[in-house]
């Protein structure tokens, strides 16, 4: 075997043990002490054999975790977040529960009030309180947002030396011209205003 070959070799068994040892699991403090929480878990499963299911353990709910929750899922009632986060004791679990689309019941004996929120989403025309269905949609009155009279003839105007206001004026005038023109022309456009 030549010298190369042989350096070769050995980088590559050096390269290979040195990889085994960095990625090797007793190695991390982290993996330490999951290896320890393993066998006390284990050994309290063997204890408790009459339970088979171990109930995962809950942290209480907090404030915080309702506002993390109520800020990706608006449109919740805060008795409902803290209800499902009681249930779940996970802000992960409740988000996704919402994400999926699943109902989130009121606690027992919980009779929602009828909310400032609701009430104004509502009055928006928003139905059940669902941010996606209400209609941003609003009607303005062109003449009167842009000081436009009808009856004022603008027809001579020589539209590139007016300034942006001017122009918005003009564009308004035109179309209310164009539509008074349309309506003329067509009887089942004029029959629809009537």
């Amino acid at each position: 075997m030549d010298p190369y070959s042989l350096t070769f070799l050995v980088v590559v068994i050096a390269t290979f043990i040195s990889v085994k040892w960095l990625l090797k699991s007793e190695s991390h403090p982290s993996a330490q002490r999951a290896e320890a929480s393993v066998s006390a878990t284990n050994s309290s499963r063997s204890a408790n054999q009459g339970n088979s299911r171990r109930r995962r353990e809950r942290r209480p709910v907090t404030d915080d975790m309702i506002e993390v929750v109520q800020s990706l899922a608006p449109t919740l009632h805060i008795e409902q977040i803290r209800y499902n986060l009681e249930q779940t004791g996970s802000v992960e679990e409740t988000v996704e529960t919402f994400l999926r689309g699943d109902e989130f019941s009121f606690p027992p004996g919980y009779t929602p009030e009828a909310s400032e929120a609701a009430t104004r989403q509502s009055a928006n025309g928003s139905e059940n309180g669902d941010p996606r269905k209400k209609s941003n949609i609003h009607p303005d009155n062109l003449l009167a947002k842009y000081k436009v009279d009808p009856s004022e003839d603008m027809s001579d105007v020589d539209y590139t030396s007016l300034s942006i206001e001017d122009r918005k004026r003009f564009l308004v005038w035109q179309a209310r011209k164009d539509m008074a023109r349309t309506l003329q022309q067509d009887d089942t456009l004029s029959a629809l205003l009537k």
